[in-house]
């Protein structure tokens, strides 16, 4: 057993996890056909997808995802807890969306809302002026109710009929979406977080060294796990569970749960 905050052997574990991570990302990303450079005809040049689907959508998310763990890992060594929990909200939205898109996949075909969806995000490919911008929007609380309603109906299925824990996953997830959504916003109790010490100040360059470590440090271990699973989906979702197992460094990750959780 790992002592309470071991962050040696903690931050160990979760670079490891994130560095099989990139390598699912490249298995993926592999599967799919290259983005080509695309040129407006005006001013704007970039990288994009022929003909995108699901699949790229997912991709995408996913590589949010993984980046924005690698990026609170640096923050977290200089405790800046603040922007921590600010990329954990985009983390959140990036895993919760995937789970979205694939709760409409059936027999490998993407239907209904999720379709119209990614269809809109997809439609956003131009960057010359402000009024090339289409918005993408899915309203978060569906987003939650339909991967709450799913999600309760395994549970329950488990529990042999009982209500897990009598609250609907549809309401935590929401908890959780509105609580990071405080940080992004600036909320007053979240940024008077950033108060203390002796003589008491306003902490400017991060919180390294205060009881906030830990408490940082637990919430990397818990969206590592989240990003993880996400990702495990998309492998699922996207028959590549054979291109995982077949590599070598890979194969301890799938099918096995995480070595965090």
């Amino acid at each position: 057993m790992m002592s309470p905050f071991n962050e040696p052997q903690r931050l160990n574990v979760i670079e490891h996890e994130t560095r099989a991570l990139e390598e699912v990302i490249e298995v993926i990303s592999s599967s799919l056909s290259p983005p080509i450079l695309y040129h407006s005809g005006h001013q704007h040049v970039g990288f994009r997808f022929v003909n995108p689907n699901w699949r790229h959508f997912c991709l995408l998310k996913a590589v949010r995802a993984v980046s924005a763990i690698n990026a609170i890992v640096v923050l977290y060594r200089s405790g800046y807890s603040q922007e921590i929990a600010v990329i954990i909200r985009t983390v959140v939205e990036c895993t919760s969306h995937i789970e979205y898109v694939l709760a409409g996949v059936e027999n490998d075909i993407l239907g209904g809302d999720q379709d119209k969806y990614v269809k809109a995000f997809f439609a956003d490919f131009r960057r010359n002026t402000v009024d090339d911008f289409r918005k993408h929007k899915v309203v978060q609380a569906v987003v939650h109710k339909t991967i709450g309603d799913k999600t309760d109906a395994t549970l329950r299925s488990i529990e042999e009929g009982r209500d897990f824990a009598n609250v609907s996953m549809a309401k935590l997830l929401s908890n959780v979406y509105l609580t990071y959504s405080n940080y992004v916003h600036c909320r007053y109790p979240e940024v008077m977080d950033m108060f203390g010490g002796s003589p008491s100040h306003f902490h400017l360059r991060g919180m390294r060294g205060t009881p906030k470590d830990q408490e940082n440090l637990d919430q990397i271990e818990s969206f590592t796990v989240s990003v993880s699973n996400s990702l495990r989906a998309i492998i699922i979702s996207m028959q590549l569970v054979k291109s995982v197992e077949s590599n070598d460094s890979l194969r301890k990750w799938f099918p096995a749960k995480s070595s965090l959780s």
